[in-house]
């Protein structure tokens, strides 16, 4: 390729703000030195073209670091390129801007359908405030790729990659769904807390699994449940501020709901149980699919040490 030879598109310009997931310094075919910049979010992923010494290109930047970029839609012999006209690190205010879980970096996804859905749901919050304690949650460099990639379980549900999000969604969604058909009166505020109950209820296993599913040292150090708190702390600070009330129900669904009562406290809400039920109910459905996934769904199946059954039961017209 010959960086001379492309033309410019003049009415197509490029912009936006990006996650930098990839980086290739190269050649062109007249020796001009170029960085293939790799960039994404949640909604695509594309390659752009940095011509040293063309543009200021921002020191250390690196891997899922944000970025502002502005470009020229170009055309040469081998098809279409964005040729960037600028790069930055993006302002606060830059980021505050940004659509709730814009960043997320959609090339990381196994499971982009349930990346569409969880979008989808979290910009669909009537509640401004629990959008942007989402965003405080989940668009932190060191764990998005994680929450994107690792499983929910090392053996048993969900257990491929993408699983932690889609139980993530699914626990969220029917925590919606048993609050509106057992408590239709229930405030839409509260159903919405009880979403964000359920959907970061396993943020604690962004710790215990590495990015290719691995259990890390604090998987066998910690339980994942005590580390939901320590994993949602720059969100609660922020939301201990604008809904103290929020925040401490959050708080009270994720330690008091767990087998046993660990924490010493019983559920004083119904959205704590709500939480605890879809989880457990998600988790066991998952389960079950595979334990009949290479035989006949009717009898006993196995899963490990759990043991399933499936009555044989004619449709009658």
């Amino acid at each position: 390729m010959k960086l001379n030879d492309l033309r410019p598109l003049t009415q197509e310009t490029f912009r936006g703000t990006y996650r930098l997931t990839g980086r290739i310094a190269c050649f062109d075919d007249e020796g001009i030195p170029y960085l293939k910049l790799r960039l994404s979010s949640c909604a695509s992923d594309m390659v752009v073209l940095a011509v040293i010494g063309s543009i200021v290109v921002p020191e250390h930047l690196g891997h899922m670091d944000l970025v502002v970029v502005k470009g020229q839609v170009c055309v040469g012999p081998e098809g279409r390129e964005v040729l960037l006209t600028e790069i930055r690190r993006p302002l606060q205010t830059d980021v505050a801007r940004l659509p709730a879980l814009q960043t997320l970096p959609r090339t990381f996804c196994a499971k982009p359908e349930a990346l569409d859905q969880l979008i989808a749901a979290v910009r669909s919050l009537e509640c401004d405030y629990l959008q942007v304690f989402i965003k405080r949650v989940l668009e932190r460099r060191d764990r998005l790729e994680v929450f994107l990639k690792a499983p929910a379980s090392k053996n048993y549900h969900h257990n491929d990659p993408g699983g932690l999000l889609a139980h993530s969604l699914e626990v969220a969604q029917n925590v919606l769904l048993m609050a509106q058909m057992n408590e239709p009166e229930m405030p839409r505020s509260l159903q919405e807390l009880g979403f964000v109950a359920g959907l970061l209820h396993d943020i604690g296993k962004t710790y215990t699994y590495d990015m290719y599913g691995k259990p890390t040292a604090a998987a066998r150090l910690c339980d994942h449940a005590d580390l939901t708190l320590e994993a949602c702390a720059l969100g609660l600070a922020y939301l201990d501020k604008v809904d103290s009330d929020a925040a401490l129900a959050l708080r009270h669904i994720w330690t008091c709901a767990s087998p046993g009562a660990r924490y010493g406290n019983a559920p004083a809400m119904t959205l704590a149980r709500y939480v605890r039920d879809a989880d457990a109910q998600s988790a066991m459905a998952d389960n079950q699919r595979k334990a009949y996934r290479k035989r006949q769904p009717v009898g006993f199946g196995r899963l490990g040490n759990n043991v399933y059954w499936r009555p044989s039961i004619e449709a009658h017209g």
